[in-house]
């Protein structure tokens, strides 16, 4: 229209031009009008421009107001819905253990995997509330970095049992074994990528590969770099991948691991990016700052002989990637490896004879193989080592004295260091092992416990007035483990490390019965631990029960050699931790601690929660829950005035995602009637009838305190 107008006036204009010039004006009249009429072209161009830009420019805005609006869809939602999530996956769960169960013939893994599955969701959340509260620190303490990948890998592969994928870990011979930092949260960290990654559908393998960098500074930085061959992430997800949200579709939250963990580095002062390609796959790589313990001795992983070192090593894996990773940790010890693929090898077996070490594929070795392997170990020492992993294996496959050991990858290289010292009978005289068995042969317990079926928070009141002695270093599981013993009438004592148990050990007024010892710790691990302990006999006849993520035969042979006397798998079954105590502690009073226990279990009404409904929530654990309950107080028990605050100040949209949290989380915990006005609430701010919402100040305020008190009250009831 205004290009139309535009366009007659010129026309017009050029008109009067060219009828004055051929009326004989002069020649400056006639050129003012051509002037004229090419500033109105000019102007319709600028018109065009204009117009162009404005319009892009309006969908520019309407395309960010979309995403505004998309972004705020997804923050409603997180953890809005939280206890429907935690219950859909408590449903999906058992119902995939149903399906398992008829075809499976190891009921037990079945239901370990269950079990790990719902207590990664309620660590998941105490770490949210954590965050929430600022109660996390970070601690800067020596640990070994082994352990921390024997924590990670084993409860990787307990969790993913039966995977298809290959996990590999490729350590860079550069990597020290002692170094300082935070391992408990580095552990957490990995372990959260992994799993995120693991649970991909048709994934080949997923690999950590770590390596060491100096820095200008005194430390240096370690670089752990995870990368899968699956089907990539899209860029609207990786846009957003650190930030959780519900996804409606699926019924499930997305990222919430993956926003700890990335909280937890940044913590940490370090970096946690992603790459991605579509149908090529995801590369996330994390990089923090360490001290190394001794800088002048990086090379930690010394053969006791010269007659260890520059062996000839044969590798064939089902995974030539493995493979190659294999090498890197055979390699350190400058052995000269060879590696050849599983297909190369099917098709033509090679000469092995000029081999030190032949490592194998478990399934390669079958009647023709062995007969060979047998046939060269006749004329010469030959060491044959079965090479299985620990997400597919029953670790018990193949069973020929042809085998000489056993490697579960992902493999770490403190693991083959000691495998290789093992292999080659680099240890003491058989006789004083012998001796030292056979004096404490009633108190080791050599296979996993049993569970006791049907026990309770209250069937540890069968073991009151037993001394105890807690190892562990992760607070969570300190609470966990107090929680469920609270009501027992155990004397506890807690040891944050290794060190500060061998010194409370000795210095402590009474014996203890018992002592419950983690093996991954910082300053002193628990395997050195037990050995400063065992070196006084007068502690021979105290039992030390370890708790591990990684049960291999090697590692379960390695706690029984420092003086450990039984293990206990994480994540912890409570009836397996009964067992364990019955087996170490007399049974007393069980009389009296039944009747108690069948008093304890009737009915209790809390105001403002359902207790029931909120133990359910956090796997039927009691302990669980209770330190759940604990974390939301402080997290949020405060929450009324900054409610009032924000209402006060008009500041909405943070009103909004206070009440998107409490939602989900009064959900998770039972407390069904802050649950019930927290969504009137968000149903007033999402149709933004603001001017409703100071009537709300005095409801908020009286039912948190309701609920505080409710807290409060079950928390401290014997």
């Amino acid at each position: 229209m205004y290009l139309n107008k535009i366009s007659m006036a010129i026309i017009g204009l050029s008109s009067i031009g060219y009828a004055q010039a051929d009326q004989g004006a002069g020649s400056e009249t006639f050129w003012l009008w051509i002037a004229l009429f090419a500033l109105g072209i000019v102007g319709i161009a600028i018109l065009f421009v204009t117009s162009y830009q404005t319009q892009k420019l309006k969908q520019f805005y309407k395309s960010m107001f979309e995403k505004q609006l998309e972004m705020e869809r997804n923050q409603n939602l997180l953890l809005a819905n939280m206890s429907e999530n935690v219950h859909n996956i408590a449903k999906q769960t058992l119902e995939e253990t149903q399906q398992l169960s008829k075809t499976s013939t190891n009921k037990d893994t079945v239901l370990g995997n269950t079990e790990s599955r719902l207590l990664d969701v309620t660590h998941d959340l105490l770490d949210f509330l954590r965050l929430k509260s600022k109660q996390v620190e970070i601690v800067n303490e020596a640990f070994n970095i082994n352990n921390v990948l024997n924590e990670v890998s084993g409860s990787i592969c307990s969790q993913f049992l039966g995977s298809k994928a290959e996990l590999i870990f490729d350590i860079h011979k550069n990597v020290p074994r002692h170094l300082i930092g935070d391992s408990l949260h580095l552990g957490q960290a990995l372990k959260s990528i992994l799993e995120y990654l693991m649970v991909q559908e048709e994934l080949d393998e997923v690999k950590l590969e770590v390596s060491m960098f100096d820095t200008f500074e005194e430390n240096v930085e370690l670089q752990f770099q995870f990368s899968d061959k699956g089907r990539g992430i899209d860029p609207k997800t990786l846009e957003n991948l650190f930030v959780p949200y519900y996804d409606v579709d699926t019924g499930k939250y997305v990222g919430l691991g993956l926003f700890v963990a990335n909280a937890l580095v940044d913590m940490m002062k370090g970096k946690l990016t992603v790459e991605s390609r579509e149908e090529k796959g995801s590369t996330f790589t994390l990089t923090l700052p360490f001290d190394i313990v001794n800088k002048s001795d990086q090379r930690r992983y010394r053969l006791p002989e010269k007659a260890l070192i520059e062996k000839k090593v044969f590798i064939v894996d089902s995974n030539y990637n493995s493979a190659l990773a294999v090498k890197r940790m055979f390699t350190y010890f400058r052995h000269e490896v060879t590696v050849l693929s599983k297909k190369e090898f099917m098709k033509t077996m090679p000469n092995l004879n000029s081999f030190d070490i032949v490592i194998l594929d478990e399934s390669l070795f079958d009647i023709r193989l062995i007969q060979y392997l047998n046939q060269i170990k006749m004329g010469k020492e030959l060491k044959v080592i079965a090479l299985n992993s620990l997400l597919h294996s029953n670790q018990n496959n193949v069973n020929d004295e042809v085998i000489d050991a056993q490697l579960f990858k992902p493999l770490n290289q403190e693991r083959v260091f000691e495998m290789i010292v093992n292999m080659y009978n680099i240890k003491v005289p058989a006789v004083e092992e012998e001796q030292k068995d056979e004096a404490k042969q009633i108190q080791t317990y050599r296979r996993d416990f049993t569970e006791t079926k049907g026990v309770t928070q209250h069937s540890f009141q069968d073991f009151s007035g037993k001394n105890i002695l807690i190892v562990e270093d992760n607070l969570i599981n300190q609470k966990v483990l107090l929680n469920l013993l609270h009501l027992s009438g155990i004397n506890i004592s807690v040891a944050n490390n290794g060190q500060e148990a061998v010194d409370m050990v000795k210095k402590s007024q009474f014996p203890f019965d018992l002592v419950l010892m983690d093996i991954n710790m910082p300053i002193m691990d628990g395997f050195t631990a037990t050995q400063m302990i065992r070196l006084e006999s007068q502690y021979d006849g105290m039992p030390i029960v370890a708790f591990t993520a990684l049960v291999l035969d090697s590692e379960i042979q390695k706690m029984f050699n420092c003086g450990i006397n039984a293990f206990l798998a994480k994540p912890l079954n409570i009836g397996k931790l009964y067992t364990a105590f019955s087996t170490y502690l007399d049974d007393t009073s069980k009389v009296a601690a039944k009747k108690k226990e069948v008093e304890s279990q009737k009915a209790i009404s809390y105001q403002g929660i359902n207790i029931n409904e909120g133990i359910t929530h956090a796997n039927n654990s009691e302990a669980l829950y209770r330190e759940i309950l604990k974390e939301f107080a402080t997290a949020y028990g405060t929450s009324d005035e900054i409610f009032t605050k924000l209402i006060k100040e008009h500041r909405y949209e943070q009103v909004k995602m206070l009440c998107i949290d409490m939602r989900g989380l009064t959900g998770a915990i039972g407390a069904e009637d802050m649950h019930a006005l927290i969504n009137d609430i968000l149903h007033k701010i999402l149709y933004k009838k603001y001017e409703l919402l100071a009537n709300y100040n005095e409801k908020y305020k009286f039912e948190i305190q309701t609920l505080n008190r409710s807290i409060q009250k079950y928390i401290t009831a014997a």
